[in-house]
């Protein structure tokens, strides 16, 4: 059986580690430049615990995942453990914490809620004059996408993979209602099985197939400021779920994010070509006022120098979770993709979730609030897609706490 996995970002570099792993077959990765060239090299990183449904045992793989990587002693993923500040404003914000923080005690994460002098104690930036209290996480951190993305492709060269840079996919051969070539511009190779991880360009590639993917790309933000303090790399990272904003260390400066509201839908040849780490032109009109949000709770946000405005685009779904699964029109092809800015968080279980599926195990992480086609014929909607999809970002994470 031979399996081609398309683009070579955190996702596909996991899923083409997790199929090599298992023996599943000849597996060929195919990168149209360099690893993580295209959206993962600007994420952020940051990976979080929650006592959520789809956040749990996935989360808790990535963990088991980050510490063989590290204990192997030829990779390394830049892990560093930090906690995480969850900011209340109110009393009643608090009371929403309540419940994430005692079903954390109960799963053996216990993780306190503090007053807001005592938050203020953890992160030296912090004005403790402005928000109500926290709920510190002790289960959060981050780690360099980059190399995350090359442990997961070591690993699958190490297990037998192939992994081709430099090798665009221009579309895919279907005949009999199966897939069975990938085009690329270095031929076309024959396949029984390919799954699509091309994050923002994966529903065009599939188009051609009257195959309609419920994702659509966004611009997203955050700036890095060099604030005066300078931040030790283990200071607490932090969200402000009311504020959609969030933020962290970032070599002693700090860096600060957001998940904006209305969120600015990408149009087509908005993006430059080639895009490979590329960003887009910064947009203070869309992220000042988050910023002013966080210059609330961090006032020396005020007079920081930003260094840099990262405005990375990242593809998200109508109702913020992941497109992973078959695509139930073309038999042999699988969809990874649409990750909702949490790439590197759910790159584990993606990996392990296409794994199984193509195995016909049993799959270790439940796959049903994923499957490609759950939202059915709207998705050829251009309008509803974008109008959903634009609202995401706010709604997803405010709803759930899952900044």
């Amino acid at each position: 059986m031979r399996i081609a996995v398309i683009g070579g970002g955190v996702t596909g570099c996991s899923v083409a580690w997790h199929l090599a792993e298992r023996g599943l077959g000849d597996v060929v990765l195919l990168e149209r430049d360099r690893i993580g060239s295209g959206t993962t090299w600007h994420s952020a990183g940051n990976i979080t615990w929650k006592p959520l449904e789809d956040n749990d045992a996935q989360v808790n793989y990535m963990f088991e995942l980050i510490e063989r990587f590290e204990a192997d002693g030829e990779h390394t993923t830049g892990w560093v453990k930090t906690g995480r500040l969850f900011l209340a404003r109110t009393d009643k914000g608090m009371k929403q914490f309540e419940p994430l923080a005692a079903e954390a005690e109960a799963r053996g994460h216990g993780s306190p809620l503090i007053p807001a002098a005592e938050a203020a104690r953890r992160h030296p930036l912090l004005n403790p004059d402005v928000f109500h209290g926290a709920w510190f996480n002790e289960w959060s951190g981050r780690l360099n996408p980059a190399d995350l993305t090359a442990c997961y492709a070591r690993a699958a060269r190490a297990a037998g993979a192939e992994v081709r840079e430099q090798c665009g996919v221009l579309g895919l051969t279907v005949n009999g209602g199966r897939v069975r070539a990938v085009d690329t511009t270095q031929g076309s190779i024959d396949v029984d099985a390919a799954v699509i991880c091309g994050g923002l360009w994966s529903r065009d590639l599939v188009l051609p197939l009257d195959v309609h993917l419920a994702q659509w790309g966004c611009q997203h933000f955050y700036v890095i400021a060099a604030v005066d303090v300078r931040l030790p790399r283990e200071t607490p990272s932090f969200a402000s779920p009311g504020d959609l904003v969030y933020g962290r260390e970032e070599v002693g400066d700090f860096l600060v994010g957001c998940f904006d509201e209305r969120a600015l839908c990408l149009e087509p040849g908005q993006l430059p070509e080639p895009f490979v780490f590329t960003l887009l032109e910064p947009n203070w009109d869309q992220f000042a006022p988050y910023f002013e949000r966080a210059a609330e709770l961090f006032p020396v946000l005020a007079d920081a120098p930003i260094k840099r405005f990262v405005n990375g685009p990242e593809s998200f779904s109508p109702d913020g979770n992941p497109l992973i699964g078959p695509v139930a029109e073309v038999s042999g092809l699988f969809a990874c993709s649409a990750m909702n800015s949490r790439g590197v968080t759910l790159s584990g279980a993606s990996g392990h979730i296409i794994a199984d599926m193509i195995e016909g195990v049993a799959p270790r992480f439940d796959p049903s609030s994923y499957a490609p086609d759950r939202f059915g014929d709207k998705v050829a909607d251009l309008a509803w897609l974008k109008q959903e999809v634009s609202a995401t970002p706010s709604r997803y994470y405010l709803e759930a706490n899952r900044l």
